[in-house]
């Protein structure tokens, strides 16, 4: 068995397979970046247990293969992925933590030389510190203090927020104004989503129509589409669910209609592919 572990081409090719981790994890770096994950209800935990004894695992092949060529090109580029990881994922730890201590670790342990990672650990310290600081620092200015809550039937898990819908009333109406028919259009192309604002004033809700069917569902989560969304009202009083829907507009399309009080007028807004806005791609900073 030493023998065996010991022959060089059992280490090459165990460095060869290493690929495989830094692969996953670049491709979770890049789809992050387009879509927003979502775990599967009753899944999250399973998830987190295969990809932290996926990477506990490759942590150790990395370091027994840690003086092979491709063990060394991974270990000094996963730390500039992982940290892309972190600002495309701010909070979601369970995704960041996993690969960066693998990133970490490997990065000391491989067979690289020292000069070389005297150099690279400067510059990836700089990264991580000046480019999390920037990060953050960008997140306060355009993200502000305000807190966005989707309204929809899941409301009661944000005890928070249910509590000012909790009136027997409103209750039934958001029930009602959030079914799948009222709020995805007849040709299927679109979704109407209702917002509640908390901010430092009295707050407000927001109706806002974003694309509908391309979310891409996987075994333990969804990557949903995000940066593309265009804001039908922010007016609406919080506390007080609108009326809203889709009808036809006359010309063979789909338009929105909104009542946002008991007696106001109903407004409308054209919804088409030529004034939905570009996708927002540096949604991650909280430029919306």
């Amino acid at each position: 068995m030493s023998d065996f572990l010991s022959n060089p081409w059992v280490k090459r090719t165990v460095s060869v397979f290493n690929l495989a981790y830094f692969a996953v994890i670049s491709m979770l770096t890049f789809a992050t970046f387009l879509y927003s994950i979502e775990f599967t209800q009753g899944k999250e935990v399973t998830f987190f247990v295969i990809y932290f004894i996926a990477s506990i695992l490759f942590m150790g092949l990395m370091i027994y293969s840690r003086r092979e060529f491709c063990t060394k090109l991974v270990s000094v580029l996963l730390l500039p992925v992982t940290f892309a990881l972190i600002m495309f994922n701010w909070g979601n730890w369970i995704l960041i933590v996993p690969p960066f201590v693998v990133a970490l670790v490997i990065f000391f342990a491989s067979g690289v030389h020292e000069t070389t990672k005297v150099v690279l650990g400067t510059i990836y310290l700089l990264l991580y510190v000046l480019g999390l600081v920037g990060f953050l620092v960008l997140r306060m200015l355009f993200g502000g203090s305000s807190v966005t809550t989707v309204l929809d039937q899941n409301l009661p898990d944000n005890e928070e927020v249910f509590n000012i819908y909790n009136d027997e009333t409103q209750w039934n109406r958001l029930v009602d104004m959030t079914r799948d028919e009222n709020l995805i259009s007849p040709d299927g192309k679109y979704k109407l989503v209702l917002y509640d604002i908390q901010d430092n004033d009295k707050g407000r809700i927001k109706i806002c129509v974003v694309p509908y069917g391309e979310d891409i569902e996987l075994k333990f989560f969804t990557l949903k589409q995000k940066g593309i969304e265009k804001t039908i009202s922010n007016k609406g009083t919080r506390g007080t669910i609108p009326e809203f829907g889709w009808e036809p507009d006359g010309k063979g399309g789909y338009r929105v209609y909104y009542v946002l009080s008991q007696g106001a007028q109903r407004k409308y807004a054209t919804v088409n592919e030529n004034n939905m806005p570009k996708k927002q791609y540096f949604e991650f900073l909280g430029i919306k």
